[in-house]
């Protein structure tokens, strides 16, 4: 018997609804993980790291959900990096000054007293400077993937007596770590390393005497203003980076698809840190000054001197501390002299 074409055309399109039954579409997976950075809930840096989980959440569609895990929920700011090394969180932002002795080029990275001063210098410098390189190679024999950078604004000095002349250091505890410990060493300063949220009670009660670690906007939020009230007018550093990094092991489960999405929200998130410095700089000073903060006297040209010189000594005393840094102090000069800064 010859078959009409209509009944062909039916019984074709009655074998491809089976064949669409027969073969469902293969469920995509979604991979939840952690994300640990150095600050309590609800200060503002902390706060753009909630921006930026949700704009990976929305990249992928909900393919990739990271939590947020703040310090003192598991993970504190003194273990973000060997965290995120031992895969207990699979990725997380150190503060690198409290993991100087992990990993020294990190301390580099953060930011040495008399480097470059503008985001955007630091950025190319991370992206055309020859920075991103090393610090991929750096990370990665720590088995971790750096996928970018943060960029905040610079550090001053925070103290509970005023500054006026550099000698008045002397003596003092300072929480400083890393090569802004270096920095004060030079100048007198018994260098204290210790995690955010212990930083108010510590200057209550006197176990310091100020600070030489944050930039203004921390400052404000964690109110340090109220036992320490007098800001010194020269930065240790016009601004501060810090790496977003991923555990090798956990980096290499993701789709290149989630991959790139990641290296793309990353670059959003760099530029969010960014705008928020510009925005809350100013009314973190305002906010501080209105409690009674204030900046003391414009330092004298011989103290602007000492102040330089014993930047150039932390530089000289960290690219001798391995070779990734080493390299990184090396790219640096070399970037600011071919900028002309």
């Amino acid at each position: 018997m010859i078959m009409k074409r209509r009944e062909f055309l039916a019984a074709a399109a009655a074998g491809a609804g089976t064949v669409a039954l027969a073969a469902p579409a293969v469920a995509q997976e979604t991979f939840r993980w952690r994300m640990a950075n150095l600050y309590p809930r609800g200060v503002s840096f902390g706060i753009a790291y909630e921006a930026f989980t949700k704009k990976v959440e929305a990249m992928t569609g909900g393919r990739l959900v990271i939590e947020n895990v703040y310090d003192g929920e598991g993970v504190g700011a003194t273990e973000v990096f060997s965290a995120v090394k031992s895969g207990l969180v699979e990725m997380g932002s150190p503060y690198m000054a409290l993991h100087a002795g992990e990993l020294p080029a990190g301390v580099v990275e953060l930011g040495l007293p008399g480097g470059p001063e503008r985001f955007d210098q630091i950025y190319t410098m991370i992206s055309k400077g020859g920075w991103g390189e090393i610090l991929k190679e750096t990370y990665g024999s720590q088995g971790m993937v750096h996928i970018g950078d943060i960029m905040q604004p610079g550090v001053y000095l925070l103290t509970k007596k005023p500054i006026n002349s550099l000698a008045d250091l002397a003596g003092m505890k300072l929480r400083a770590p890393g090569a802004y410990g270096s920095h004060m060493r030079e100048l007198g300063v018994a260098p204290v390393t210790m995690a955010f949220a212990e930083v108010y009670t510590s200057l209550a009660t006197g176990v310091i005497d100020g600070c030489a670690s944050s930039n203004l906007v921390d400052y404000r939020d964690g109110k340090w203003y109220e036992q320490a009230k007098y800001l010194y007018p020269l930065p240790l550093s016009g601004a501060q980076t810090s790496p977003i990094i991923v555990n090798k092991a956990a980096w290499d489960t993701l789709p290149a698809d989630l991959q790139a999405a990641l290296l793309t929200a990353q670059v959003d998130h760099c530029w969010e840190h960014v705008g928020l410095s510009i925005m809350t700089v100013g009314e973190a000073v305002e906010e501080m000054k209105a409690g009674g903060a204030e900046f003391t006297a414009a330092p004298s040209e011989e103290d602007r001197q000492k102040w330089r010189e014993a930047a150039e000594k932390v530089w000289q005393e960290y690219a001798a501390a391995d070779p990734a840094s080493k390299r990184l102090v090396e790219a640096q000069g070399s970037f600011l002299a071919k900028i002309g800064a």
